[in-house]
Formats: C-alpha cells, structure tokens, sequence
C-alpha cells in the first residue's frame, strides 16, 4: 500500500528488484507498475518484465510486455486484479531485461488490496505502540473504483478501539487530465501517490498529521463509528484510496463503501386482500436486492392519531414478517413497514385494508323458461340477516339490458321481477357492492328463456273477435226475420 519508486538507473540493464509483499488468499490486489519508462512511441527505452513467485518460491504469474508497455499484473489476461492463490509472502521481481531494454527510466510499483462497493469488509486495526509509534496494522489503504459522484463510507469501530482517522483521497478520474487506464481499471496519478496535491486530487499518505483528503472523520472516545459523505464534481469511473489510522486499542472494524441508493426496495410478498373481524394479518414484504438487519411495523385504526408499533421478524435476511391483530368489522387498518438494510438504506412500504364481514348472496328463478309477455322474477336472501341492504339486479341479454335496485326486508329476504320486450336467452345477477362493514358479493348467473306464446294465445284477440262479430251477424239476422 506504500508506492515504490525506482529512480533513474536504479535497475541497470540486465538486473532485477524483489519486492516482497504478505498478501491473502482470495482477496484482489491492484498491482501495477507505471512511470517514465512507460512509453508508446516508436522508439521507446526501458522494457521491464515482472515475475511473480508465492510463498512456495513457485512462480504464480508471469509479465512480459515488450519495451515501453506497462505489465498487465492481473491474475489472467483478462483480470485487472490479482488473487494470489496461497496467503503468505509473494514476491514481485522486477527485471530489466538484457536482450530488449536500452535504458533504466523511473518507475513505481504500487500494489493495494482492491474491495468491492457495497459490500461490508473487515480490517484489524492496532493503535500506536508506546503511545507515539505506529506499528504494522496501525495505518492501512484500501482502494475502490466507482462510477458513482455520490459515496459515502460507513465504519463501525469496536468498543476496544480509538481510532484516529478515517480518510478518502480522490486520485484518478475521467475528467482530471491525471488518468492512465489498465484494462480498464484507472491507475492513481503517479505524483498523487507521493503525496502531491493538485486541487483535489492525490495527496496520498498515511502519516496522522499530514493532508487528510477530501474527506475524513475521527473518533472521539473508544467504540465511536465513523462516517464519510463525498461527492466528485466529476461523473464516470473515477479511483479513491480509503486510509484507516488506529489511535488506541485494538480490534476489528468494519466498513461499507456505499455508492448504490437507489434500486433497493421493498416488494410485497403477503399483503391483506379481506380480512374478516377477529382474524390475525400477517404482512411481509421482501428487499430487491439488499439483505435486511431490522424492520418494524406500525398500525393504525385511528388514521393514525394513535398507533402500535411491532418488531418484524427477519427470514432468509431478505423478508421482514409481522402479524396484525385482529380489529372490528368497519375498521381501516392502515400500516407502514420501515426496515434498514446492510448497505445504511432505509426501505419504506405502507399499505392499508378494511376489515369487514362476508355477505353471500343466494338467488333462485321462480321460472327458467317464460313466455314472451311474462315476468321475469328473481329471489333472494343474504347471509347477513338485515333489512335496507341495496341489491343490484341484472338483466342481460344480446338485445339489451336492465338494472333494477331493490332493498332487502328485515330477514334479508329480497326479490325482483322484470318484464322482457325480446325473445332469446337472458341472464340475470344479484349483486351488493358493499359498504363499510360488508365486503361485495356477487351471484353467478342464471339464465332464463324467453319464447313465443303458443298459436292460440298468440291470436286470441282475433279469434275472440271473430267469434264475437259471428254472433252479432247471427243476432243481426235472427232480429229481421222476427219481424218478419
């Protein structure tokens, strides 16, 4: 986490430089190494191969760009990272290879453990010994690459440990003129590793009295979190050095860079649909995409004049669950879900449901085949035993349709009748749209044929009518011969 530098012929042709680092399995180190010898052009001096032995003394990894190239340091060629295989003392030899190098430019070498944005770590922190001095674990870096302008570091501390500073140093992005790219990872501004400032960028270092960054926090007193809150003027990938100074004390922190805020949510999983008087309502709701560490819920029956608040139960760490005690017929419930997650969100959900009791609606058709000219009379009665309950009857057909009204008696006794102007098949419905205490409730449909009368009553006027105009021929007839 400390830059090397190699000066000018510091590594003559032909010789090499072993650094020796203690890294840690399955963790990602940035590992690169830039500077003056870095050249594109057609004419470029220094070729520096790199070689990798772990703590086996096998060789883990090997780097041989042509003169002028920087080494891809990743485990493979695709990786920007490296992930060293065993944990333990790994060396890096640099070498200024005899067959294609033609000189020995400045370089750094730099490797830096890389973490992953929101995701927790952790890190063992010591303070100073003897009270002044730093010792191994007293001062430490992390770095992380985000393309995030907003972020902000969150640190829990141990009640064993003082810390003295957290600290967040920009040191590479898009917009600063101070960047170089490797596989697609941006690389520090060399001299900002050194310490140099330009305005906001660089000013790396570990030293407790030195430039803190562009932002920092301190603890007060042991077992005090630690919080950091930036935003770069700059959008795109951009590079930041995370630095942990101990104080006093010793012991474990842990800590969350944070540059997601918005896509975590809750879903509902199970939501009240009708809930009946007395009956206990469970609601759980689910994170998208965080785990949860607490939620609870709080309900109301008073639109919230008054409300009770109950602990959720956490399962899988992605669902929060809570019941709901049973309430009265007519109640509105209404309840808000509020639940924290790993990554410092607030994730809030509200919802609300009457409680009400079932009414079932029984219908029967005083006939199911009528004559053209007849009534159509429907009867019912309801599962709830009151007078004054509005009814809706339908009748349908693929002529038209009607819509009757009708009021239940005291024992909940109601019928309808309705006369049809077409033949065919009709169909007819009850149903109750509910009220403050009833839920809806709706019958299935019955059908009802609706046919021609029969001949004789079809033409029984004229029938009637010709037999009464015989008669009064005949009476008509029977008179003139009388007074004859």
């Amino acid at each position: 986490m400390f830059p090397v530098l190699f000066n000018t012929s510091q590594i003559q042709i032909g010789k090499n430089w072993s650094i020796i680092c203690p890294l840690r399995t399955n963790r990602s180190y940035h590992v690169y190494c830039y500077g003056e010898w870095v050249n594109n052009g057609s004419e470029p001096k220094t070729d520096y191969d790199i070689y990798v032995y772990n703590p086996l003394g096998e060789m883990e990894g090997y780097h041989t760009e042509s003169a002028g190239l920087p080494e891809h340091l990743g485990t493979t060629i695709d990786d920007p990272f490296f992930v060293p295989k065993y944990s333990g003392n790994y060396t890096f030899v640099i070498n200024n290879d005899s067959k294609e190098s033609h000189g020995a430019e400045q370089a750094t070498f730099m490797i830096v453990e890389d973490v992953e944005c929101n995701v927790w770590h952790e890190h063992y922190v010591e303070g100073k010994g003897n009270d002044t001095l730093p010792v191994l674990n007293t001062s430490w870096a992390y770095e992380f690459v985000t393309e995030s302008k907003h972020l902000e570091v969150w640190i829990k501390v141990p009640e064993t440990l003082d810390m003295y500073e957290a600290r967040l140093y920009l040191m590479a992005d898009p917009k600063s003129g101070k960047r170089t790219v490797l596989n697609g990872v941006p690389l520090a501004w060399e001299p900002g590793l050194y310490a140099d400032r330009d305005n906001l960028y660089g000013g790396y270092n570990l030293e407790s009295k030195e430039y803190r960054g562009v932002a920092f926090a301190s603890c007060e007193s042991f077992g005090q979190n630690m919080f950091l809150n930036y935003t770069s003027p700059n959008s795109g990938k951009s590079l930041y050095h995370l630095v942990l100074i101990g104080e006093i004390g010793s012991g474990t922190v842990e800590f969350l860079v944070k540059t997601e805020f918005k896509n975590a949510c809750l879903k509902p999983l199970t939501v009240p649909v009708r809930v009946h008087p007395s009956n206990d309502t469970v609601v759980s709701y689910g994170s998208n995409s965080t785990d949860l560490e607490g939620a609870t819920l709080e309900y109301s029956t008073n639109s919230w004049i008054n409300y009770t608040t109950v602990e959720m139960e956490i399962l899988d760490n992605r669902t929060c669950r809570a019941t709901i005690p049973g309430q009265l017929a007519g109640a509105i419930v209404n309840y808000r879900v509020e639940a924290n997650d790993t990554l410092k969100n607030i994730l809030v959900a509200e919802g609300s449901y009457p409680v009400k009791n079932e009414l079932t609606l029984n219908v029967t058709l005083s006939r199911e085949v009528v004559t053209l000219g007849e009534n159509v009379t429907i009867r019912g009665n309801t599962t709830s035993v009151a007078g004054d309950i509005p009814i809706i009857v339908i009748f349908n057909s693929a002529n038209g349709s009607k819509q009757i009204v009708c009021y239940t008696n005291a024992d909940g006794t109601f019928s309808v009748s309705f006369r049809p102007g077409t033949l065919g098949t009709w169909e007819v419905q009850a149903r109750f749209d509910g009220d403050a205490s009833l839920y809806e409730s709706v019958s299935p449909w019955l059908p009802v044929e609706v046919v021609e009368p029969s001949i004789l009553i079809k033409y029984s006027y004229y029938i009637v009518g010709g037999m009464g105009g015989a008669v009064l021929i005949g009476a008509i007839i029977f008179w003139r011969k009388s007074k004859e």
